[in-house]
């Protein structure tokens, strides 16, 4: 079950790109530097990209979904465009190292429509029928990039699973692009910040749609949750997790100096 305000594409309609010959089982022997898995807490793992090229950071939440089922938050790139680094052959075996089956990976929330945030998660709609969301200002762009969303997300709670309920709340958190979201999980105290927010410093503001003005707006409004664990796109600066309710509170006072909020 799924309740937030949204709008749920036809099921006939699945991402235009096509199906990968990638194996849902990773290749075991090759760049194992790639894949550090840290598992945060309960039911939270962080999956931190240390190739050469740019990808991002991807987060899962375990068994959140009915029948078990598993839900990622940017899977990143199929392959990094500058040095073809195999990215989601990376991470298909990061989730298995982690003891979980790609294969129950039941939805994919992307922060924004950037395309090293969204380019594998064609490959899990069409193998697997994996439920794509985003927000409804990224939809349109997500669209014109070869994906189709099946759910439209607005701020607002989302709430995932019959028998034991997990509730993500939604915010519409503009500034990087017009349509970013960040992902509050209250029962864990966490915070996933797409390319909002990062180690002592922010996202582009520079690149189409982005906005400082919304940025500063952004960051001053989630500063204000209660925050232990804030979980960030890029390793820019750490490695992208930053620990901890007064680090993660420091974080935000250097950027209320920075950006003069």
């Amino acid at each position: 079950m799924i309740k937030f305000t949204a709008t749920t594409a036809s099921d006939g309609q699945r991402s235009h790109q096509p199906d990968s010959p990638l194996s849902l089982t990773a290749n075991n022997q090759q760049n194992d530097s790639l894949t550090p898995i840290m598992q945060l807490a309960e039911n939270l793992y962080a999956h931190l990209w240390q190739g050469q090229d740019n990808n991002c950071n991807t987060y899962l939440i375990s068994n959140c979904l009915d029948q078990g089922k598993h839900l990622v938050i940017d899977p990143g790139h199929m392959k990094t465009q500058g040095s073809d680094e195999p990215a989601l052959e990376m991470l298909l075996k990061g989730i298995q190292g982690d003891g979980l089956d790609p294969a129950a990976i039941g939805m994919i929330v992307l922060t924004h429509c950037h395309p090293d945030h969204i380019e594998a998660a064609g490959f899990f709609q069409s193998r697997l029928k994996t439920r794509i969301a985003i927000h409804r200002a990224e939809a349109e762009l997500y669209e014109q990039m070869g994906g189709i969303a099946d759910l439209i997300l607005d701020e607002g709670d989302l709430i995932l699973g019959y028998e034991n309920p997990v509730t993500l709340n939604i915010f519409h958190s503009p500034g990087h692009s017009p349509g970013h979201i960040t992902i509050y999980w209250a029962a864990a105290k966490t915070l996933i910040a797409g390319d909002l927010i990062f180690y002592r410093s922010t996202g582009r503001t520079d690149l189409p749609g982005g906005s400082l003005p919304q940025m500063k707006e952004s960051i001053k409004r989630l500063s204000e949750l209660n925050i232990e664990w804030l979980l960030c796109g890029h390793a820019y600066g750490n490695p992208g997790v930053i620990e901890g309710k007064e680090e993660v509170q420091d974080n935000f006072h250097f950027l209320a100096q920075q950006l003069m909020f």
